[in-house]
């Protein structure tokens, strides 16, 4: 009867949250003791285990990896990593920017954040062959512009579209033509009469 009574009572005596009695073999961390054997999460991003003979517990720490398109994080208390609550866009230069935000705006390139986040997007305009031998770059226009209307090169002249000029006994005008692609060009062409 004996027996079983201080059965009974070393039984009621042990502790239910994992925690080991001074007179039993464990380990402990942070203060507290914890049962050989046993798994336990001292925080939310860090698990443990302590071997079965005790001794010096074991612990991995979750990493968190972090969205390189986040551009707003939300943490709760109970988790171990951060939760992106809005997603952007990063530049080459490692900035951030907003959904819909414009990153880049030049003459002949828009680059911005698309919505949904992710890589930025650019719209590169591309110029069509100038309609002049004497094009003009102008700060802030994408593309050259001719200030003297379009025209042709005939030798050491710059005419202008429609008018003619002799040149060794040939008829020279400057003309306008279609290309195959649809683009609009000048051409000087000569016809001896």
């Amino acid at each position: 009867m004996t027996i079983f009574i201080l059965l009974i009572l070393s039984v009621w005596a042990l502790p239910t949250d994992g925690a080991v009695a001074k007179d039993e073999h464990g380990c402990e961390l942070e203060g507290r003791t914890y049962a050989a054997g046993s798994r336990f999460a001292p925080n939310s991003c860090t698990t443990c285990e302590c071997p079965l003979h005790g001794g010096v517990a074991e612990c991995v720490t979750r990493e968190c990896v972090q969205d390189q398109n986040c551009v707003q994080y939300s943490i709760q208390s109970d988790e171990c990593c951060p939760t992106c609550v809005e997603v952007g866009c990063r530049h080459t230069d490692g900035k951030l920017f907003h959904q819909g935000e414009v990153i880049r705006n030049e003459a002949c390139v828009r680059c911005y954040c698309p919505f949904g986040g992710g890589n930025p997007v650019c719209d590169v305009t591309s110029c069509p062959l100038s309609q002049c031998v004497d094009p003009v770059s102008v700060p802030g226009v994408c593309c050259p512009i001719c200030p003297n209307g379009p025209n042709c090169q005939i030798g050491i002249l710059t005419l202008p579209i429609g008018q003619s000029i002799l040149v060794e006994g040939a008829t020279c005008t400057c003309e306008s033509f279609i290309d195959v692609d649809g683009i609009k060009r000048t051409l000087a062409r000569c016809n001896k009469s």
